[in-house]
């Protein structure tokens, strides 16, 4: 060794410094979930107090700091790939923050690339089991998914008709099965009513004894399903939502070490029901990139699916179909935890999600095709062709599996699956075309009221209630509902029968007209029950128990159709001769009718739903494949065209955008467009803090530094700059959760170390970002440069394991470091700024002047409060 080399080693000594290379390594990205707070791990705190250094303890320290040391340093070879990308490692994603799509796509190139090096036999082993993850995965969640469905759909069916009564021969019997043979005319002994069971025949009461029990056994089943959501719930810690107003994008100034501007971002607590509603918007939002932990977990999945079958069995004005979404996203998610090429890359994770939600629709409505073109349409944010493929099968799959398993007992997969042989008439075009007009505006109507009682359920006192609320709900749903007929049907059966054609031995329900003299009662009904229908969705939808708004919309436009589709039978029947009913005149001689009123409800559901959702393509397969026919398919998309034009002439958004802006996510929609008022410039965050490579940065200023971006509201997602030349150049960029969980590794190894370490030598440690270009060693300006210090002034080199000098220290970050940030001139368009965040999912952008020096830095929440600003300009 030479003079000095021995004279530094002497220097450190003296001052109880070791040598920067006697630090372990950092684990990779993949393997430290148990590091971070993701799983409500608290970070080792700075100020922990240093252990004696007794002879027992000192040994009992080493022994746990040599296994420390030997667990870190087993993940060398997956780190060494993403450094070299210059990209950075990245820590386990926090809850409520945006994942990094660009770093993500690096990390499966770097994978990718190390499985081709493989040679040999092993090498093309190893490739098709890789490429076969997929295909497994999918096919097994789209098998999973059917099997719920399978079991909600069962329990559900029979557990809604206890309402009405039970089955003698078998309790687990549904009516349908009690009285399995038997035409609807027919009496069923075998099933027994409540006023049969209770002896209460007289007509008055046999109708009060059937509404007790109704309102009772409704009550009953939403008390269990609304205890289960509140149960599951959780308390969240997030950010207020932005000003209404936003003249120009202003953000706290921060200095190194303070906060100058004390106006810091409000953060409230609130209650997260994520077993509640349908949950599309927020899958929506995590396809997009956003991180909700716990929203597509086990005890989610569970009380989601067992909740749904109380709250949709019990009478509320709520439908299964759009939480089925949600389950089926879930189950692949939970599926992703057996393969590491899903588990820890959250981009491939969410292709997958976006393929388990086609699986959802394919086994709520029945349409495989449809649930692929629905996943693409109106849930998925990123969508490859080879997710189209994959999405194709796992729905091909839920499908298989939910016929054989046959849980209707009918052969078919949907319980309101009919088909029409009948050709339409080219008079019937125009009445197609009112039917989209007023389907549409009763759809968007429902929907946009729904979302004004949901934020006055959400900024009154009904908010600290949500089991009271749904009990008082469904008290007055059976109130106004079980007079009628049509309104008191379960959801099911009645789009079942409004779909329906009427023959001899089927009347749907009491919906088919015998004779013209009985269509204005029908008419009647059927207005009354579209009005209950509307009001009952604008309260039930959004309450605190599982349920979707697929379903409610349906009737809504199904009750519309069947409207005008009585009426047109009217107007055929009556005026035979007249222009332009002659064309009638075989279908009339034939058949007894012209026109098919379950036609028109049909078409009318398709528009409600377009008015709902702003969905049209897929809305439009889906009732091809429900219908098994073409011959509709005209005035199927002539409806839902106009229907789209009249909700987006009413309100902008659909139901599932409202949503998301209600409960505040960052979503950036990749198809709305914008006229920008504001440039670049406008929203650069010129004072954002920042850290100078050129100065000392020690632990303690570090953490300073985490507290001022906490404080600006950049906790989750934000992030600093790292600057040179006394902050002119722009050198990289870490982000704040990567800086957190270095100084919560550091301060683990402080804990772990054998020796006694003061809390002030603990805060002076010196953090390094620079690596140089050669050999990727940690670059240090001087040799007296502080160094940090681990070991007492008795210790000796040879105390730490050799294995140990030959990986870089944990005080050097600049592993964690984006050496290649996004930039942006500061003279380019607002345009080309929106094309990086929507097109490359960027997290930040860096701003550089002409000169190439660093001006400052654009967040993605930045950009979405000033989005917000301009749509509600344009209101």
């Amino acid at each position: 060794m030479s003079t000095e080399r021995s004279s530094l080693l002497e220097r450190r000594r003296q001052s109880n410094y070791n040598s920067l290379q006697d630090l372990p390594v950092l684990p990779s990205t993949g393997d430290i979930r148990g590091f971070n707070n993701n799983n409500n791990i608290s970070a080792p705190t700075l100020h922990s107090p240093g252990f004696p250094s007794t002879p027992s303890i000192r040994d009992d320290r080493q022994s746990r700091f040599k296994l420390f040391n030997k667990r870190l340093g087993s993940y060398d070879e997956d780190r060494q790939g993403l450094i070299k990308e210059n990209t950075g490692l990245r820590v386990w994603y926090e809850s409520y923050s945006t994942i990094d799509w660009i770093h993500e796509i690096i990390k499966e190139g770097v994978r990718i690339r190390k499985l081709r090096e493989i040679p040999g036999w092993r090498g093309r082993w190893d490739k098709a089991i890789d490429a076969s993850q997929a295909w497994i995965l999918v096919m097994l969640t789209g098998v999973v998914v059917a099997l719920i469905a399978w079991f909600i759909d069962v329990v559900q069916e029979w557990m809604s008709d206890l309402k009405s009564g039970y089955c003698t021969t078998n309790w687990r019997y549904n009516s349908k099965f009690c009285c399995w043979g038997k035409e609807e005319h027919e009496s069923c002994p075998e099933w027994r009513t409540w006023p049969e069971v209770f002896d209460t025949q007289t007509e008055s009461g046999s109708y009060h004894t059937a509404m007790l029990m109704y309102t009772t056994i409704g009550l009953l089943l939403s008390l269990i399903a609304s205890l289960m959501v509140v149960w599951s719930a959780e308390k969240v810690v997030a950010r207020a939502p932005p000003s209404k107003t936003m003249s120009k994008p202003t953000t706290p100034i921060v200095s190194s070490n303070k906060l100058e501007d004390s106006k810091q971002p409000k953060l409230q607590t609130k209650i997260a029901y994520y077993s509640a509603g349908s949950g599309i918007p927020e899958v929506k939002v995590i396809l997009a990139g956003f991180v909700i932990k716990g929203f597509l977990g086990i005890k989610t999945l569970f009380v989601k699916s067992v909740g749904m079958i109380f709250s949709t069995s019990s009478g509320l004005n709520c439908g299964k179909e759009g939480p089925f979404v949600h389950f089926a996203c879930s189950v692949a998610n939970i599926l992703c935890r057996l393969f590491d090429k899903y588990n820890k890359n959250e981009s491939k994770r969410r292709e997958v999600l976006s393929a388990s939600a086609a699986a959802g629709v394919a086994v709520a409505f029945g349409a495989p095709i449809g649930g692929v073109l629905f996943s693409l349409e109106e849930v998925s944010y990123y969508f490859p062709i080879k997710t189209m493929i994959r999405s194709y099968c796992c729905a091909m799959m839920a499908a298989v599996v939910l016929k054989i398993m046959d849980p209707f007992g009918t052969g078919k997969i949907v319980l309101f699956q009919v088909r029409y042989d009948k050709e339409y008439h080219l008079f019937e075009l125009l009445p197609f075309l009112l039917t989209g007009v007023f389907a549409g505006c009763f759809g968007a109507f429902t929907s946009y009221y729904n979302i004004k009682y949901q934020h006055i359920r959400k900024n009154t006192f009904i908010k600290k209630y949500p089991v009271t609320e749904v009990l008082l709900i469904m008290l007055i749903t059976a109130i106004v509902s079980f007079w009628n007929p049509f309104a008191r049907m379960g959801l099911n059966e009645f789009v079942a029968n409004l779909f329906s054609e009427c023959s001899d031995k089927d009347d749907n329900g009491g919906l088919c007209a015998n004779d013209v003299s009985e269509i204005p009662r029908l008419l009647y009904l059927l207005l009354t029950t579209l009005v209950i229908k509307m009001c009952l969705t604008m309260v039930t939808f959004g309450c605190r128990v599982p349920g979707g708004i697929f379903l409610p919309g349906l009737i809504v436009g199904a009750c519309t159709g069947r409207v005008i589709g009585l009426i047109m039978q009217y107007l055929t029947l009556t005026y035979p001769t007249a222009w332009p009913f002659t064309a009638c005149a075989e279908d009339l001689a034939s058949r007894g009718e012209c026109v098919i009123p379950g036609v028109y409800a049909m078409v009318g559901a398709a528009a409600s739903l377009t008015g709902v959702t702003r969905t049209t393509v897929s809305l439009v397969v889906i009732m091809f494949e429900l219908t098994y026919s073409l011959t509709y398919a005209v005035p199927i998309m002539i409806a839902v065209m106009v229907a789209k034009w009249v909700a987006d002439g009413m309100f902008i958004e659909g139901i599932y955008d409202l949503l998301i802006d209600l409960q505040t996510y960052p979503y950036l929609d990749a198809r709305r467009e914008y006229v920008h008022t504001h440039t670049i410039q406008d929203l650069t965050e010129l004072h954002h803090a920042t850290i100078n490579i050129d100065k000392l940065n020690t632990v303690g200023k570090l953490y300073e530094k985490l507290d001022d971006i906490a404080a600006m509201g950049y906790s989750e997602d934000g992030g600093f700059p790292i600057l040179s030349n006394d902050g002119k150049y722009l050198e990289g960029y870490i982000a704040s959760s990567e800086l957190s969980h270095a100084l919560a590794q550091l301060c683990m190894y402080f804990d772990n170390n054998p020796y006694p370490i003061t809390e002030q030598e603990r805060r002076d440690v010196p953090c390094y970002f620079r690596r140089s270009d050669q050999d990727g060693s940690l670059m240090v300006e001087a040799e007296d440069s502080p160094i940090l210090c681990l070991l007492p002034s008795n210790a000796t080199v040879d105390t730490v394991d050799t294995e140990q000098r030959t990986r870089p220290p944990l005080n050097d970050f600049s592993i964690y470091v984006d050496q290649a940030p996004l930039t942006l001139n500061v003279n380019a368009s607002m345009e080309l700024l929106m094309e990086m965040f929507v097109k490359l999912g960027a997290r930040y952008v860096c701003l550089t002047k002409t000169t190439g020096q660093y001006l400052g830095v654009i967040h993605k929440r930045t950009l979405l409060a000033y989005l917000k600003s301009l749509e509600e300009a344009e209101e």
